[in-house]
């Protein structure tokens, strides 16, 4: 499952990692990141944590 998460000034890709953290999803552990200027797009077999994470972005 592939989910986009919108970046901003205040939402950068280090606090993206302290988030999925939060939520069991570790890079490279269990989750692969592919970073755009304005989206960072998350890959991971974890589906139910994925969308927990995305939910509360």
């Amino acid at each position: 499952m592939t989910i986009s998460f919108p970046l901003t000034d205040k939402r950068t890709v280090d606090e993206l990692l302290k988030h999925l953290n939060a939520h069991k999803l570790f890079y490279p552990g269990n989750c692969v990141i592919t970073v755009n200027p304005l989206a960072a797009h998350v890959s991971s077999c974890l589906s139910y944590a994925l969308g927990t994470a995305r939910t509360a972005w």
